[in-house]
């Protein structure tokens, strides 16, 4: 049975590889999927212990993965009639369809101690996500034993860590303000420094003679070499690869952060765009087909837009899919607030990759702009080592000094 497989049992392992990932969280798609049938196309397909090894192989990335994986192959592939085996808790915890809670809530004021403040939340039980994550932003130049010990203000911001799968539907956004955007992405533009090319390409000046070219011009001109031809190495352009967080925490900003992709997808070709919340999608074509001066308006992005917050499983994803086109030549441009349910493990996995292969990976944050911002949050916490820069994103002023920044981090 080596070689070629039956239909029903290609479609049987398809099925099985969309089960892992969407009950379980495994990090497989489209390639492992197809892994998974030439692996199954090489054993004895009749021999279970063998086809679940061969499986096995290709579709586990983590040891603790195991347990669920042969629990689930027991459950998928058991013989008609057998009892099902006993039910295990999935390596994700369970959702729930995205409710009416308020995702994102600001306090401008710390609150006195005793006066309103709500219970504090149960410690989380095992395999579940804490429910609250906590950045604080203090006065610039006060320690955080002086923020605790004055008593005074300080803006708290406190989301809550939804797995929620991501809600979908229409995603509309105003372009008033386009025109500012196009000229701060034409500022980043200019600012990315690559370095010139290796090879000598013709240029209106450059510091090397083309004899060639020249002579070739001088015919026309009976032998006088009346135009010169020149020579030179071009500054590299450079390819930007922008990384949008659609989720619920992101709130205006994302709307904000949109519009600027979509700005810079109109000053230059050579960018793509991703967004993301639970899932991942490419919103390079739809913003192309966009028509300037009209309001931005994309399709349904299902599980990309608009519930909880998976960044490190949606970054490897995309390393995965960007691995034959992301190059030196390449900008990575990650735009979250770094409100994170998934591991930092992970995370740090996927900025390595994207690290190994790119010119420079640039993280921008709208909590960055906040005065006095500290990267508490797990994410960011995993992802700085493998940065060139966190920079804040939170208004329109932030985007347009993104360029002078970068330069001067050159």
């Amino acid at each position: 049975m080596n070689g070629h497989l039956p239909a029903a049992l290609s479609a049987q392992i398809t099925t099985f590889v969309i089960r892992l990932r969407t009950r379980h969280g495994f990090l497989v798609g489209p390639g492992e999927a197809g892994d998974a049938l030439r692996a199954a196309g090489m054993v004895d397909v009749l021999s279970k212990r063998q086809l679940r090894d061969a499986l096995r192989a290709v579709l586990i990335a983590q040891p603790e993965q195991g347990r669920i994986f042969d629990h689930e192959f027991n459950t998928f592939f058991r013989a008609e009639g057998s009892p099902p085996p006993p039910e295990l808790p999935p390596l994700l915890p369970e959702t729930e369809a995205p409710g009416a809670e308020q995702e994102t809530e600001t306090s401008p004021k710390k609150q006195q101690e005793g006066e309103g403040q709500a219970p504090a939340p149960a410690p989380p039980g095992p395999g579940e996500e804490p429910e609250l994550t906590t950045v604080k932003a203090q006065p610039q130049g006060e320690s955080k034993e002086d923020a605790d010990d004055s008593g005074g203000d300080f803006q708290t911001v406190e989301t809550r860590l939804s797995p929620n799968a991501g809600a979908g539907g229409e995603v509309r956004s105003e372009d008033g303000d386009l025109r500012e955007l196009l000229r701060a992405a034409s500022a980043l533009i200019r600012a990315v420094e690559l370095g010139r090319s290796r090879r000598l390409k013709p240029l209106a000046r450059g510091p090397k003679l083309d004899a060639r070219r020249t002579l070739r011009a001088a015919a026309r001109t009976a032998g006088d070499p009346a135009l010169l031809r020149w020579l030179g190495r071009p500054r590299r352009s450079p390819r930007f690869l922008l990384v949008l967080d659609g989720s619920r925490s992101m709130g205006r900003d994302a709307g904000l952060l949109l519009r600027f992709a979509q700005a810079l997808s109109l000053r230059t070709r050579r960018v793509e765009v991703y967004a993301f919340s639970t899932g991942l999608t490419r919103l390079t074509p739809h913003l192309r087909r966009a028509l300037p001066g009209q309001p931005l308006t994309l399709p349904d992005l299902g599980e990309a837009w608009g519930g909880g917050t998976r960044i490190g499983e949606n970054l490897l994803q995309l390393a995965r899919q960007e691995r034959e086109r992301v190059n030196r030549d390449t900008l990575v441009l990650i735009l979250s607030d770094g409100l994170d349910t998934g591991e930092p493990e992970v995370l740090e996995r996927a900025l390595r990759d994207l690290k190994a292969r790119a010119g420079r990976v640039i993280w921008l944050s709208p909590l960055a702009a906040l005065p006095g911002y500290q990267p508490v949050q797990r994410a960011i916490k995993a992802a700085l080592p493998h940065l060139d820069a966190l920079l804040p994103a939170g208004s329109m002023e932030d985007l347009q000094r993104l360029g002078r920044r970068l330069q001067q981090r050159n």
